[in-house]
């Protein structure tokens, strides 16, 4: 293994020679400017890349990087310029977070879009497949759905499923940020190895790591190129290199380090898990005040799953937790924290549920967004999801700390962030602590951790040996916790998570019948209920429905109570319909007051409207209950494959299911990110009763449908880079 290194750079020097002055990549004078936008994303870039050259594009956030590789990907059309690849070199590109770039439910089917959508036979899909996931070391994830695998894990398959496409361009988004240092180093060697073959790579990052890996790099500024030569030449460079990296993390002396300190947090014995599998085991700590710590551990370890727990997000299955305070949190998936349109807003709306008003308002949000580098006069009116990926981060940031709480949680406050920015919410968090608050973060990177007082490290469920607490307990001032119990309204994010995890497919007597007859049965069913007109017609129908949901496997109790749970919403609506709908002249009114009138046309409408409601989600049910996703689609490809013949594009009905599938997990997925910051920061509140909590799931919808589009944008994007067209 030592003599690595040297064999990819014997390979790298012939290949630099075989490819000399072959032209992969060719950019003239390229500017591209997003709507309503204040400046140009990409301001007249002009550039040439050798074939099998090794490029890292750096920048500060919101210099352009993305938007660019968007460009050279074929992903948005440029507003001038050209763009000219060698004979039309195939360019792959792996976004920074996989969720906007796997498409299906499962890892196989995944791997295989690309390939699918090429035509390609089938012994060639297989192969691709079983190549794309093994230089991954996911084979052994094949046949596991999406939402098993950990982050990490849907890093290496969104690689995977770019690899399987064979590009001979490969473009990387800062995608390795969200990994922990050993996958790191399993996907740059996974580099090294394409280049080495001849693959041509662009590597986005804001890591010197990443960059000492390339052989070239580019520098952008504010949508310009502004340098461009050999990674050595550039590492000469000390002042690019220092704006670009911000100053070394300088860890100083704390002043209250001898000083009788409190403790603030207190966990003990914390076990959880999910399912089966146990992630957190039997843990035991305690955190002083004004103390920063670093949470650290591989992917997958559980780091964010303790920091939900503290923050009263999640229930432990045993132990507890005791504060000054609730902590609150600000989650990784900054998108999704997110949800007013404007950014002062958004970092008022924790404020306001507080119920402070005016000028205080304002000057507590003027203060959060000035601490994380967002100057209020520049930012206050700029629309959230103008923001550049590292702003949203920032912004997400000064909506938790604006919240002013004395335990501060930080799931990865820094990934994906240039240097100098980094540098900032580092020294951010500092000064936090140094204020008296106790500030925790999850990090990978270990001179982050070691910038912090404490670092917890999180393997095997358990906190190694080694975390520096109180030495002198008996001389502590003592100070009284309060045991931090769950969140109200915890039932909405179970009721998400049941959706995206769901059960197994149950064993009922029509899931022993052919996927394509259970498909057909379903299908006829359910136009039946479109169809039939009459009150008796709807009446058997919803009897029919409930025989199908119990041959289906669905326990009669529990398919009962799910109808139940939207009769309310559905009576809700009923009562609105009856009491404000259009009336027509020939409808025989029951009784009539002012503007409200009743009639029994209403009454009936509503009547079968509520009976066709009931009947088509107990249909819908019983029919996603008894077939796999991979069922359904067999039975649906069955039965639509002879229409290939009549010119009907039925590998778009195919691509559309596949989509539907990954869409609304991911959606559900949203929703929760959004229900959890809501919840957070004071929204929802308890929703006791029917009318409360109608109340409480309105601040859901807008940001729901924002990030539905945002969400849309991202797949099809997905669908782009994966070459359908």
């Amino acid at each position: 293994m030592q003599s690595y290194p040297q064999f990819i750079n014997i390979f790298k020097t012939l290949r630099i020679l075989y490819y000399k002055g072959v032209k992969a990549i060719s950019v003239k004078n390229v500017s591209f400017s997003y709507e309503n936008a204040p400046e140009t994303a990409v301001d007249d870039v002009s550039f040439e890349l050798e074939k099998g050259s090794y490029t890292a594009l750096v920048g500060l956030n919101g210099s352009g990087k993305s938007t660019l590789a968007k460009i050279l990907a074929g992903i948005i059309e440029p507003d001038s310029g050209s763009i000219e690849k060698i004979r039309s070199a195939k360019i792959g590109i792996v976004f920074q977070s996989p969720k906007n770039q796997i498409i299906c439910g499962t890892v196989r089917k995944d791997v295989a879009f690309g390939p699918v959508t090429e035509g390609l036979p089938q012994s060639e899909v297989e192969l691709r497949l079983i190549e794309g996931l093994s230089a991954v070391n996911l084979l052994h994830c094949c046949n596991s759905r999406v939402q098993e695998l950990s982050l990490g894990q849907e890093q290496k398959l969104a690689f995977s499923s770019i690899l399987a496409l064979n590009p001979e361009i490969l473009i990387l988004d800062e995608a390795v940020a969200m990994l922990d240092p050993a996958a790191k180093e399993e996907i740059f060697k996974l580099l090294d190895d394409l280049n080495a073959k001849g693959t041509t790579v662009i590597h986005i990052t804001h890591e010197l790591y990443g960059v000492k890996r390339a052989s070239d790099v580019l520098v952008m500024r504010k949508g310009k190129i502004v340098w461009g030569g050999k990674s050595r030449a550039f590492f000469s460079e000390k002042a690019l290199v220092s704006e670009l990296s911000g100053e070394p993390l300088v860890k100083e002396k704390r002043r209250n380090a001898e000083k009788k300190v409190p403790v603030s947090l207190s966990v003990s014995n914390l076990s959880f898990g999910y399912g089966t599998e146990d992630v957190l085991k039997n843990l035991s700590f305690e955190v002083e005040a004004g103390s920063l710590v670093a949470l650290t551990g591989a992917s997958g370890s559980g780091k964010s799953t303790l920091l939900e727990i503290l923050s009263g997000l999640l229930k432990p299955a045993s132990g507890t937790v005791s504060g000054v305070c609730r902590p609150v949190l600000c989650q990784q998936n900054c998108d999704a924290a997110l949800f007013e349109n404007f950014a002062a807003d958004d970092v008022a709306f924790g404020l306001r549920n507080s119920g402070i008003k005016g000028r205080e308002l304002a000057r507590k949000v003027r203060s959060a967004m000035e601490a994380v580098n967002l100057p209020y006069d520049e930012y206050a009116d700029r629309q959230t999801y103008c923001l550049s990926g590292g702003e949203k981060k920032r912004l997400a940031v000064a909506g938790i700390i604006a919240l002013d709480s004395d335990i501060l949680l930080f799931d990865e406050p820094c990934a994906a962030l240039d240097g100098q920015t980094r540098n900032k919410v580092m020294t951010l968090m500092r000064s936090l602590a140094d204020q008296g608050k106790t500030v925790i973060f999850s990090t990978h990177n270990m001179e982050e951790a070691s910038f912090a007082d404490h670092v917890l490290h999180i393997e095997n469920g358990n906190i190694l040996p080694g975390y520096c607490g109180r030495k002198s307990r008996e001389f502590v001032e003592p100070v009284r916790l309060s045991e931090i119990n769950i969140l109200p309204n915890l039932d909405i994010l179970d009721g998400f998570r049941k959706v995206v995890f769901g059960g197994k497919t149950a064993s009922g007597l029509i899931s022993r019948v052919p996927s394509v007859l259970r498909t057909l049965l379903f299908i006829c069913f359910f136009t039946g209920i479109i169809i039939v007109g009459s009150f008796k017609g709807l009446a058997l129908l919803l009897a029919l429905s409930v025989m199908y949901g119990l041959f289906s496997g669905i326990r009669a109790k529990n398919l009962f109570a799910r109808m139940a749970q939207v009769l309310p919403f559905l009576l809700f609506f009923a009562v609105f319909q009856i009491l404000f709908g259009a009336v027509d002249a020939s409808d025989s009114v029951i009784f009539e007051f002012k503007w409200i009138c009743i009639t029994r046309e209403k009454l009936m409408l509503c009547l079968k409207v509520l009976f066709r409601t009931e009947c088509a989600l107990g249909a819908v049910w019983a029919y996603v209950t008894s077939v796999s996703e991979d069922d359904l689609i067999a039975g649906i490809t069955k039965l639509l494959s002879p229409l290939k013949f009549t010119g009907i594009p039925v590998r778009d009905i195919f691509v559309l299911m596949e989509i539907i599938f990954r869409f609304v997990p991911l959606l559900v997925e949203e929703a929760v990110c959004i229900v959890k910051t809501q919840l957070i920061r004071g929204g929802l509140g308890r929703a006791k009763g029917f009318m409360n909590k109608i109340r409480a799931f309105l601040p859901l919808i807008v940001p729901l449908i924002i990030q539905t589009l945002k969400r849309a944008e991202a797949l099809a994007d997905a669908l782009t880079a994966r070459g359908y067209k």
